[in-house]
């Protein structure tokens, strides 16, 4: 016999699911944001496949995951990745005359008909970075890392953000 929390735990992780969804405080937009890391037994509703290369990939909403053990798991957006949409809730960022739209710390950029996810533009400035941002300081200047880009405070029509930066270097 199963023990109660072996049976419980795939029911636990739908409901999760479900509420998280369904919830609006930790989300981008009206849709759950679920951290880099994060494992969960079940895809969402409605996934999509993607490939990169020889890489699959499963697409939500926004969030990637691959498998991993006997579930899956939350990756960084790989680069390179066609969608026919950006995540509902994403901002459009203009850098110099290119748009891009921008959700939960992810850049894309028109491709053909469809949406292709780019590496973060240098100079893009958004308001927000996702929760799972860290900080790091160089030479006593606070810049926060996200999946592998750098940002640094900045301030853009009054408005204070997050410019997409080199990686710093130390003096």
């Amino acid at each position: 016999m199963k023990s109660p929390s072996r049976r419980i735990r795939p029911l636990l992780t739908v409901l999760l699911l479900t509420l998280a969804t369904a919830s609006t405080s930790g989300c981008w937009g009206h849709h759950a944001f679920f951290a880099i890391g994060t494992a969960v037994d079940i895809l969402p509703h409605g996934f999509v496949s993607v490939t990169v290369g020889t890489t699959p990939y499963y697409y939500h909403r926004g969030t990637f995951y691959q498998r991993h053990r006997h579930g899956f798991v939350v990756v960084p957006a790989p680069i390179g990745a066609v969608l026919l949409l950006p995540p509902p809730g994403y901002v459009t960022v203009m850098v110099e005359r290119d748009p891009y739209a921008y959700y939960s710390g992810v850049f894309y950029r028109p491709y053909g008909a469809e949406w292709i996810v780019a590496a973060p533009p240098p100079g893009a400035f958004v308001r927000r970075l996702p929760a799972g941002a860290r900080s790091r300081y160089v030479d006593g200047v606070e810049y926060k890392e996200y999946a592998g880009a750098w940002y640094r405070p900045a301030v853009r029509g009054g408005d204070r953000g997050w410019e997409v930066a080199e990686r710093p270097t130390t003096r």
